[in-house]
C-alpha cells in the first residue's frame, strides 16, 4: 500500500537533514581524465566565482575538504568548480559547506530547447535508486525563468522519485536527490553562466578532483526507439571513482616509482588509415624487482574524429629499430570520448632489464586522438625474479584452418618455482557469419603444456551489458556507440589486460612442449558465411611464457 503524503513528508525531512550534515574527509588526489572535447564549449576559463559566496565566507562553518581554488576556477569543462548556492526545495544548499572529496556531484537540467533533455526527463529513476554508488549527489534543475514551468517539470522528478522509492524501498538514496522547483535564474551562481555558454548541454558533473566534467550519451543501446535513460547517469560517477583509484595508487607509490616518459600530448595523423607513432624511452633502474605499468591518456577533441572502437597496440622494436613485432600493450578506443587507463605489464618487465633506449611503435587503424603514454616502474622487493620466453604471436582469420597456423614450440626449463602463460587475446569481426564471430561469439582459447590443456573462455562475449558492468574497472561510460555489449576479451574504451594462466603443474624439468588452438563450443570452428564482403572473424593473439625462479 502506498502512502503518498507520508512519503513526501519523509522525503522533505531527509533533504533538510542532509543539508545540515557535515561531509567526511578523505585524501585528495591529482586530476585524472580530462574529457574536454565539446565543440560547444566557448566559456571563459577564468570566470569569477559566485559573488554572494565570496562576500560571506566567515558566516559559513569551516570545511577542510573545500580548498580555495578561486584563482583556478572557471565554468569550462575541466576547470575547477567554484562555490555556489542553489535554492533547493529542501532549503539553500551551499557547495563549500557540503563539499566532500569522497563524493561526486551530477547535475541534470531540463532544457526545453534540447530534445534529448526533454526525453530523459520523462524516464524513470528505478535503477538510479537501486544501483547508484553511495557517494553521489544528484541535482535536478529546470532551465527556465518561468516559475510555473519550473514547478511543473520539477514535479515530474518528484513523482518519479516517489515511485522509485515505493518500488525499491531504498531510503538512503533520498538523501542524495536534490530538486530545484524554482527557476534556475534564482540561483545567482556560475551555473547560470555555464548554461549560457553551453546551450547544447543538459548535464555536467563535478568529480572527486573538483573538476567540471562533460557527460556522454545517455542513450539506450538496446533499441534505437528507446529514449535516453536516467539509469546511465550513475556510470559517470563510477568512472570518476575509477580515476580516483588510479590517482591514489600512483600517489601512494610515488616515493618508490620512476616515470619513464614516452608520448606527451602527441596526436595521431589526421590523414591515412593506419596511423603509427614511433618514440624512444630511456629505461634505467629496472634491474631491481618491481612492477611495470603503462599509463595512457587519450583526449578526443571531436567525437567525429574518434567515432569508432578501434584496436590500438604498442610494440617494442628490435635492436635495429626496423622490426616492431613484440606487443606489450593493447587498448580499444572509445566511441567518441576521452579516457585514461593504467595497465599492469609487470610480467613483461624482463624485456627491459638492460639500461638504455628502447624504440616503440604505437599504432591504430583510423580515428584520431591526442596521446600521453608513459611507463611507470614501482620498486617492490617482494616480486619474484623472472625470465620471459615468447610463445605464439599471430593475427589469423578464425575459421576451419585457424589451428593449423600454430606449430608446437619447445621450451627448456629447470629449477622453476612457477610458470605462467600471459596473453593478449581478443576476438574481432562481426555481422558476417551465422555465429557472429569473433567479437560476439564465446569461443575458447586453449594452451596445452606437455599434453595438458588450459582453457580460456570468453563468456562476456555477446552479452547485453557485459561492458556496461565494467565501468568500475575502466570502461569509459556513455560512449557514442554500442559500448554496453560484452565482447570477446575486450570492451570499447578500455585497456586489454594480460590473461594469466598458471601452467606450473604441467611443467617438467627439461624439455616442454607448448601448443595453442581455438574452438567454438569445443569444436573446430567452421563458419557459415552470411556476408562475404563483411568483417570476417579473426583473433589477435600475443602470448609469452614467464618463468619464476
Amino acid at each position: 500500500m502506498k502512502f503518498k503524503e507520508s512519503c513526501l513528508l519523509i522525503f522533505a525531512f531527509l533533504f533538510i537533514m542532509i543539508s545540515c550534515s557535515e561531509s567526511k574527509n578523505t585524501e585528495n588526489g591529482e586530476n585524472g581524465d580530462q574529457d574536454s572535447y565539446s565543440d560547444t564549449d566557448s566559456s571563459d576559463e577564468d570566470s569569477t566565482p559566485d559573488e554572494e559566496s565570496a562576500d560571506v565566507p566567515d558566516e559559513r562553518p569551516s570545511n577542510p575538504d573545500f580548498e580555495d581554488l578561486s584563482a583556478e576556477c572557471g565554468i569550462s569543462f575541466d576547470s575547477y568548480a567554484c562555490d555556489f548556492t542553489l535554492p533547493l526545495d529542501s532549503g539553500d544548499w551551499n557547495f563549500a559547506e557540503n563539499y566532500s572529496k569522497a563524493e561526486n556531484y551530477l547535475f541534470v537540467f531540463y532544457r526545453g530547447t534540447n530534445s534529448t533533455s526533454k526525453k530523459i526527463w520523462t524516464t524513470h529513476l528505478y535503477n538510479l535508486f537501486d544501483r547508484s554508488p553511495e557517494n553521489v549527489r544528484y541535482f535536478f534543475i529546470v532551465d527556465t525563468d518561468k516559475s510555473d514551468v519550473a514547478a511543473e517539470k520539477a514535479q515530474i522528478i518528484k513523482d518519479s522519485v516517489e515511485e522509485a522509492y515505493d518500488m525499491t524501498g531504498n531510503a538512503d538514496i533520498l538523501k542524495k536527490i536534490h530538486i530545484m522547483s524554482k527557476p534556475v535564474s534564482e540561483s545567482d551562481s556560475w551555473i547560470n553562466q555555464w548554461l549560457e555558454a553551453n546551450r547544447s548541454e543538459f548535464f555536467f558533473g563535478i568529480d572527486r578532483f573538483r573538476r567540471i566534467r562533460k557527460g556522454g550519451s545517455f542513450s539506450s543501446w538496446n533499441s534505437s526507439s528507446l529514449p535516453p535513460e536516467f539509469d546511465n547517469l550513475y556510470k559517470e560517477a563510477e568512472y570518476y571513482d575509477h580515476e580516483k583509484e588510479i590517482s591514489d595508487f600512483i600517489k601512494e607509490n610515488s616515493e618508490n616509482s620512476i616515470v619513464l616518459k614516452g608520448l606527451e600530448n602527441v596526436p595521431f595523423a589526421e590523414e591515412g588509415w593506419t596511423r603509427d607513432l614511433f618514440f624512444d624511452v630511456d629505461f634505467k633502474g629496472l634491474a631491481e624487482n618491481g612492477g611495470l605499468y603503462l599509463m595512457l591518456t587519450q583526449n578526443c577533441s571531436d567525437p567525429k574524429k574518434c567515432e569508432w572502437d578501434r584496436l590500438e597496440r604498442l610494440f617494442l622494436c628490435d635492436g635495429t629499430g626496423e622490426k616492431c613485432e613484440t606487443e606489450i600493450g593493447r587498448w580499444i578506443t572509445t566511441y567518441g570520448r576521452s579516457g585514461e587507463w593504467l595497465t599492469d605489464i609487470t610480467p613483461l618487465k624482463p624485456l627491459f632489464e638492460k639500461d638504455g633506449k628502447y624504440k616503440f611503435k604505437f599504432t591504430v587503424d583510423g580515428d584520431s586522438y591526442v596521446n600521453t603514454l608513459n611507463f611507470i616502474f614501482i620498486k617492490d622487493s617482494d616480486l619474484q625474479h623472472s625470465t620471459l620466453v615468447p610463445l605464439f604471436n599471430q593475427r589469423e582469420q578464425f575459421d576451419e584452418n585457424y589451428n593449423s597456423h600454430f606449430e608446437p614450440l619447445t621450451v627448456e626449463a629447470a629449477d622453476i618455482k612457477k610458470a605462467v602463460v600471459y596473453a593478449y587475446i581478443t576476438g574481432h569481426g562481426q555481422s558476417s557469419e551465422e555465429a557472429n564471430c569473433a567479437e560476439f561469439c564465446q569461443f575458447e582459447s586453449v594452451f596445452s603444456v606437455n599434453g595438458k590443456d588450459f582453457e580460456i573462455n570468453f563468456d562476456n562475449a555477446g552479452t547485453s551489458d557485459g561492458c556496461f558492468e565494467e565501468v568500475k574497472n575502466g570502461v569509459v561510460p556513455n560512449q557514442y556507440g554500442s559500448w554496453p555489449y560484452g565482447r570477446a576479451g575486450w570492451c570499447p574504451g578500455k585497456d586489454v589486460s594480460l590473461i594469466e594462466i598458471d601452467v606450473t603443474e604441467a611443467l617438467v624439468s627439461g624439455e616442454n612442449t607448448f601448443s595453442y588452438a581455438a574452438y567454438l563450443d569445443g569444436e573446430v570452428y567452421e563458419p557459415v558465411v552470411t556476408d562475404e564482403s563483411g568483417y570476417r572473424a579473426e583473433i589477435y593473439l600475443s602470448s609469452y611464457l614467464v618463468l619464476y625462479k
